[in-house]
């Protein structure tokens, strides 16, 4: 029997925590006669997806902290992979890792695909510290990768180009659209007008500072356009800094912080608005794009190889520090609603393309198959 063990410590929220929970969820479903060691970040929330074929671990609490991480990465996960005797590692961390086991990365770290990024200069000296180590010890580990996995194919000739990889497999991002049409749950009392929703939690790369100057043109030109945010200030405190930015301004006219939403409540949300903003400077793929296009609203977004590999006929794009050219694109397409509905049709097009949870949890396994005849 061959023995997998699938890192996922770092999939403690977004995009890693939803391929985590849907891949163990499919495999208690699967057993294909391999016997799987899933690390977790919390035990407890995953105790569940175990089975006959899948063993839950977790580590003590004492290596959770962030200066630790490069000894738990380099010694501690290591040690737990020879302990249980795995032949292959599907790892869903940020940084490789050096163990004696054939490894199968899959990367949605954005900050070493794009090194050049705005971004880098704009995050906090504690912020960059950690995010050059982290890219420093991604660089020194990526020998120890057997086969690099890519959510698009803009990430993988990205990879490709900056790090001289040649065993880089493209499997895009799953999506499940089973709780997009979930009935109306809150009103959110936006109000009249064009209300264009970023829906994020706040990291420094969504760039939602380029909304204070965005809102100081959509007042001088007085526009009926509303931007609607998501976040709290205890997030970051650029976060608590922005919000409180925008009141002394007076700026909160035109960006409506409504806090944290639940995923529960997030198609009501869409129904209410109008449009997506996002602004950001960064990412590997984001499913935000994914629920706009499923409520058929105009998607405006950063003009950056991130957003149009995702998104390609079905956005507006924009530079995510020109606010005026921000505010051109979106009243360009209320001048012009031909275009924005071919816009939005063409979204239905991309997500009709997108792979079903099933379909991506097969091509992994096909993968892992991939790997295991290679070593024969």
């Amino acid at each position: 029997m061959r023995n997998i063990f699938i890192n996922g410590i770092s999939a403690k929220s977004g995009g890693g925590k939803s391929i985590l929970t849907n891949f163990l969820s499919l495999l208690a479903k699967n057993n294909d006669g391999r016997r799987y060691y899933v690390l977790v970040p919390k035990a407890a929330e995953y105790w569940c997806d175990a089975g006959e074929n899948i063993s839950i671990l977790d580590l003590p609490r004492r290596y959770s902290k962030t200066a630790l991480y490069p000894l738990v990465n380099r010694w501690v996960i290591p040690r737990l992979v020879r302990k249980h005797k795995c032949d292959l590692i599907f790892n869903l961390a940020d940084v490789p890792m050096p163990a004696n086991a054939k490894q199968i990365f899959l990367f949605d770290w954005s900050y070493a695909a794009f090194p050049e990024s705005p971004v880098w200069q704009m995050m906090d000296l504690k912020s960059w510290v950690i995010r050059k180590a982290k890219l420093h010890y991604f660089k020194k580990y990526l020998q120890h990768v057997d086969l690099m996995i890519a959510q698009t194919p803009v990430m993988k000739e990205r990879l490709e180009s900056l790090y001289d990889l040649r065993d880089v497999e493209v499997v895009p991002n799953a999506v499940s659209l089973d709780n997009l049409g979930l009935e109306e749950t809150r009103d959110f009392r936006l109000g009249d007008g064009l209300n264009l929703l970023y829906l994020t939690y706040y990291y420094p790369h969504k760039n939602l500072e380029v909304f204070l100057p965005l809102a100081r043109e959509i007042k001088a030109r007085k526009e009926q356009i509303r931007v609607i945010t998501t976040i709290a200030p205890e997030q970051h405190p650029k976060a608590a800094q922005f919000l409180r930015d925008v009141k002394r301004e007076g700026l909160d006219d035109v960006i409506h912080n409504i806090g944290p939403v639940s995923m529960k409540d997030v198609p009501s949300l869409f129904r209410q608005t109008d449009g997506l903003l996002m602004p950001t400077l960064l990412e590997s793929f984001s499913g935000t794009y994914v629920e706009a296009m499923f409520h058929s609203k105009p998607i405006f977004t950063s003009d950056l190889p991130f957003a149009t590999g995702v998104c390609q006929d079905a956005a507006y794009y924009f530079d995510p520090q020109d606010p005026r050219e921000i505010l051109e694109k979106i009243l360009q397409s209320q001048r012009d609603p031909e275009t924005r509905n071919r816009k939005i049709v063409a979204g239905k097009r991309v997500l009709g393309g997108l792979l079903t949870w099933e379909q991506a949890f097969d091509a992994y396994r096909h993968l892992f198959g991939k790997v295991f005849a290679e070593t024969k």
